[in-house]
């Protein structure tokens, strides 16, 4: 940092508290959170901020330059804790400089610092900076990049049917896709858009129809909208049948109703799905795919015991449907195939260490003791590996995907993590550590970095720039595990010393400490409401309590250590393996087996879930990495 820049930051503090800019409190705000300043006061508070850092603004010319501005301006609203309007001023022109300087990480880091702490509305702001992200972008990888972080927002939004939100977003997407020239992005994201305005336009009738609903149950035609809206637009059946039930149209009525009743038997399964494909035939555009989808939703459950033509039919049906969901925002249905081992994978010349997969589904990767890094194409009948990437030094203990389904993600202990362009064979970038690398994770969203040393530190990095942006200290031994939380707040981190460490992200500064384990923390996973923490290595699966701060259950059922764990994308499943050779499914709301593996002949190294999580992938010291279809649920 520059030494007129250090200094700065001390004099700003200061000179805040001194000038005492405040604002009128607002009687209309979220509970917990300070109001947006007023605009008088946003005003007073950015002729302070120009007097001190105006020279700085004007000179920072370069992308660099605006992002390591963004970083002290950032840095200096936490320190300006007396007034909420000056803070306020720095995180707004902080969060739009690191957006112009392609830090899109820094940027959506202090758009979600601002919606923590104050009244405002964080999907539009992050709609804004993406949208200043996307004018900055000039290179393809960027476009690309800004595409896989903007495709999660705008279902985000449309989940919460904010459609000015999803509408800004959605044409920011097109914008990235144009910058990564991809006519075939573009076209994707100009669907999406269309798409929004179906639904959205959908959307302004149903708060009439829940209201006649609320007012009479048997209205048979608002039961019917509701249905439509949820099970078609919403791709929601769950909450779209109940009201089909209740409708005047005998044929969909019949058939939600056995929905309803969730059928086991094979049979009564297939009956329903042939149920729902032959009504889809008599529809027309979103209702028609969204009826086969039904339709494939139950295939899908009977697909392992069906056998003959009852399966050829099931198979070409999901295929057809799978070739009309291609290049569209919709959630594809993987078919998982029998619940069991799928597929060996035999390469590696010792010990597997890590294995992912790939977001699209259609990829594994895994890594050893061998020091090499080899993808797994699932789409071909062969068992060879599509890609063998070489360069590391030493063993290989992580793996992870990035969003994009091009780069991945490889952490050593020859003392780096590296991205790489499996397809290329390149290495794209490079984070060079003091010590051997143990574990490493990327962010949702693909801009940040988390990674554990032997060093005893965890290190939170800028994937675009390559740049360090945090460490988080405490642990007294190696650090092997590393977890994002959900909400964005916290990272966590297990390794030798037994303890599982929650730190702050942004601040770096420790949350809590827990206690208890008899062997290292091997893995760490927040459960999706960023309160609870999962970890384990020694013989059992220990549940944490961030607010207690205590143990607040386990999950027993293996025999001896338990080194491998991971949680599904939806955080209602859990996966391990230990030295018993076993691999368990849990509920991770209950605790409860669902399901044990058998099949590898050695201690279960690692796992991991597909997306959809209908699929696991494991890693072993026998040397082999194996696909598992997994129940449904």
């Amino acid at each position: 940092m520059q030494p007129r820049l250090k200094h700065t930051i001390q004099l700003l503090a200061i000179t805040a508290a001194l000038f005492g800019v405040w604002f009128a409190t607002s009687a209309a705000q979220a509970p917990g959170k300070t109001p947006v300043p007023s605009q008088g006061a946003q005003n007073t508070a950015i002729k302070l901020v120009l007097d001190i850092f105006g020279d700085d603004l004007k000179k920072a010319t370069t992308t660099d330059a605006k992002a390591k501005l963004a970083s002290v301006l950032f840095q200096q609203g936490k320190e300006v804790k007396d007034d909420p309007a000056v803070r306020y001023v720095c995180w707004r022109e902080a969060r739009d400089l690191a957006a112009k300087g392609n830090d899109t990480g820094l940027a959506l880091a202090i758009v979600e610092e601002l919606g923590r702490l104050y009244d405002v509305d964080a999907l539009l702001l992050k709609a804004d900076v993406l949208g200043l992200a996307v004018a900055a972008a000039t290179e393809k990888e960027q476009g690309l990049a800004l595409v896989e972080i903007l495709r999660l927002l705008v279902k985000e939004a449309v989940d919460l049917d904010h459609y000015k939100a999803a509408h800004q977003l959605a044409e920011a997407a097109v914008n990235a896709a144009k910058a990564a020239k991809s006519p075939s992005l573009v076209l994707e994201q100009l669907k999406r858009v269309d798409e929004i305005s179906a639904i959205e336009k959908s959307f302004s009738k149903v708060q009439g129809y829940l209201d006649r609903v609320q007012k009479d149950p048997k209205d048979a035609e608002a039961q019917f909208e509701l249905g439509k809206y949820f099970a078609y637009q919403k791709k929601r059946w769950e909450k779209g049948l109940p009201h089909f039930s209740r409708c005047a149209d005998k044929a969909i009525g019949t058939l939600a109703q056995q929905d309803l009743q969730n059928p086991k038997d094979v049979k009564d399964q297939v009956t329903l799905a042939d149920g729902w494909w032959d009504l889809a035939g008599k529809e027309q555009g979103v209702a028609k795919l969204s009826m086969q989808m039904r339709a494939i939703f139950w295939y899908d459950q009977a697909l392992p015991i069906l056998s003959g033509l009852h399966r050829t039919k099931a198979q070409k049906r999901i295929d057809i449907v799978q070739e009309q969901l291609a290049g569209t925002a919709v959630a594809t249905p993987v078919v998982a195939g029998p619940v069991g081992e799928s597929r060996k994978y035999e390469g590696h010349a010792d010990e597997v260490k890590g294995v992912a997969f790939s977001f699209d589904g259609y990829h594994v990767a895994s890594c050893g003791r061998d020091q090499s890094v080899r993808v797994w194409d699932l789409r071909t009948k062969d068992a060879k590996e599509a890609y063998t990437i070489r360069g590391h030094t030493k063993e290989v203990w992580s793996v992870a995907f990035h969003p994009n389904n091009r780069y991945l993600l490889s952490a050593s202990w020859d003392g780096t993590a590296r991205m790489w362009d499996f397809k290329a064979g390149n290495e794209v970038k490079r984070w060079t550590h003091g010590k051997d690398v143990n574990g490493a994770v990327l962010s949702r969203d693909g801009t940040t970095l988390l990674s554990g040393s032997d060093d005893e530190k965890a290190y939170l990095w800028n994937v675009n720039t390559g740049d360090e942006i945090r460490r988080y200290t405490g642990h007294t031994n190696y650090v092997y595990a590393v977890a994002f939380s959900a909400d964005g707040r916290y990272v966590a981190s297990g390794g030798v010393d037994k303890t599982v460490r929650v730190f702050d992200l942004t601040t770096g500064k420790p949350v809590k400490t827990f206690d208890g384990h008899n062997e290292s923390v091997m893995n760490v996973a927040f459960l999706p409401d960023s309160r609870h923490i999962v970890s384990s290595g020694d013989a059992v699966i220990h549940v944490w309590d961030m607010q207690t701060g205590k143990e607040s259950r386990r999950f027993e059922g293996h025999s001896g250590r338990v080194p491998a764990m991971a949680m599904s994308a939806d955080g209602r499943r859990l996966l391990t393996g230990g030295d018993d050779r076993t691999m368990k499914l849990w509920d991770a709301a209950t605790g409860k087996v669902i399901q044990s593996f058998t099949g590898h002949t050695d201690t279960i190294t690692c796992v991991a879930f597909s997306q959809d999580g209908r699929r696991a992938v494991s890693g072993s010291y026998d040397r082999t990495v194996r696909i598992w279809g997994l129940p449904a649920r």
